[in-house]
Order: C-alpha cells, then structure tokens, then sequence
C-alpha cells in the first residue's frame, strides 16, 4: 500500500501540472453541463449556472432554481469537481448561492459564494458575488480561508445580440505571505448571437493576468422541443468538447464531455429543478 504522505506528494505535483497546463491556478473551477458542453463561453448566458459563470444573468430568472453538478476531471477520482446553486428572486433582483468542492480527504479545495443580481434597465443587469475560499491539505499541513469577490455585467444589445464581462477578485487576494502568493485576476468577455429560436453561437475571451488569453467558441442547437445538442473549442492549450441537454417541464439534465489534448477526457453532469 501507497503511503498516504507520498499519494499527498504525487496528488499535490499533479495539481501544479494541471494549474499550469490550464492557464489558472485552480482557484475558480467552472462548473455548469450547459456551459462545459459549450466549451464554457458562458460569460452571457442567463441560467442558473451564470450564478457561477456572470451573476449578472441571473436577473432573468422569474422563479426559483436548484442545481447540481460533478465532474470526473480527467477520469482520477481525487480530482472530482463537484458543484451545487440555488437562485431566488427577491423584489427587483435574484439572490443566489454557491457551493464548490474540488479534491479528496488529503486535498480539497472549497468554494462559498453568496452573490445578487439586478436589472439597472430592461436590457443591462450587473451582479456581485462574495467568496469564503478554503483549501485544506491533510497530513498536518493545515488549512488556509481566504474572502475573494466577483463582479459581472450582461447587456441585450438586441433580442438577437448579448454581451458580458466578468472579472474574479479584482482585488487580487493573497493567499499566502511567502512569495507573495495571491488569488488570480481572471477577466471573461464574450457575446453570443442567437440566428433563430434554436441555433446560438457565443465566443469569449478570458484572460488571467498572469497567463497568456484564452479563446473560446461554444454553439447550442435545439434538435428536438425538449432535446438540444452543443460543441465548444477552447485555446491555449487546445480543448473541445460536446454535450447535450434535456428540459422535461421543470427539470433540466445537461450531459457532457471535454477533452484535453495532454491530460484527457473529463465527463460533466448536471441537474437543475425550477420551481414551479
């Protein structure tokens, strides 16, 4: 049997290689089967998984949504991504909540977020969000909580044309004194376009300050009333992915997979419950 500290060693450099190969520092995991199927070009979208992507598109909910979501991360059971958002519409504005969780017992990383949505006008709405970040890493190595923040905008140029920005701690918070070791700055800007009721295109940019910029490019096309079918490619390195989702009535099953050409395929899921 592997003792537990050197799986810890193996897991920890695996994470760094995984952090460096995907232009982040694992520290805002994306989550959402809509989004993963779209390559995650997100930043515009406005259903219960822009709590996590822009919570600025959550000023379109009309009522309460519950959702769940995991992730296989490359098939390795310790790099399990799981997810969960709740979406309330209070007054003039949707209240929402976050909760991630990324890891196993000897590492893990976990996310709480607590953000607001509101419409300034009929087409522009903004949304904030307040983080309490935690990593624990076992072994007596301890654990360290850190208070990040989200801020995002969603703009309806036209009822064809939408646009959005996102950015994640702007503040650049520290995580840790040696070496200056701060959250990432990530910057997202996308538009999608939607040519009729059933065929979208959406492309974003995201930059994290200290990388170089991502490009991604995600399509969504509805085969069936309750059935549609999506793709997305993704830069810096090379990603696709493909994915389908399923509306029956109040319940949404969204189902995909990504691949990366070093580190292989991560199958996603979700599901999503509007309240009636």
């Amino acid at each position: 049997m592997i003792p537990s500290a050197f799986r810890l060693l193996v897991l920890v450099f695996g994470l760094q290689l995984l952090a460096f190969t995907l232009n982040a520092a694992n520290d805002n995991y994306q989550i959402g089967g809509r989004s993963a199927g779209m390559g995650h070009a997100s930043v515009t979208l406005s259903d219960l998984w822009a709590g996590h992507h822009n919570q600025a598109g959550l000023a379109w909910l009309k009522r309460p949504e519950a959702g769940i979501y995991y992730e296989n991360r490359f098939l390795v059971r310790e790099l399990g991504l799981r997810g969960a958002l709740v979406a309330v519409p209070v007054g003039a504005g949707v209240f929402g909540l976050e909760v991630q969780n990324f890891g196993y017992s000897l590492y893990r990383e976990s996310k709480y977020g607590l953000s607001y949505a509101r419409k300034l006008s009929p087409k522009v709405a903004i949304g904030v969000q307040l983080n309490y970040q935690r990593t624990r890493i076992a072994e007596n190595y301890g654990s360290n909580g850190i208070l990040t923040g989200e801020v995002g905008v969603r703009v309806k140029v036209t009822p064809e044309w939408t646009m959005g920005a996102h950015v994640f701690t702007p503040s650049r918070s520290r995580i840790a004194d040696f070496d200056n070791e701060r959250v990432p700055t990530i910057l997202r800007i996308g538009t999608d376009y939607r040519f009729s009721e059933k065929v979208m295109l959406a492309i974003e940019t995201e930059k994290d300050l200290d990388q170089k910029p991502v490009v991604k490019v995600g399509a969504e096309y509805q085969i069936l009333e309750v059935m549609f079918i999506r793709a997305g490619i993704g830069s810096n390195p090379y990603r696709n992915s493909f994915g389908f989702g399923f509306k029956f009535n109040e319940v949404t099953i969204d189902l995909s997979a990504a691949y990366h050409e070093v580190l292989g395929y991560s199958p996603q899921a979700s599901l999503s419950y509007r309240i009636p």
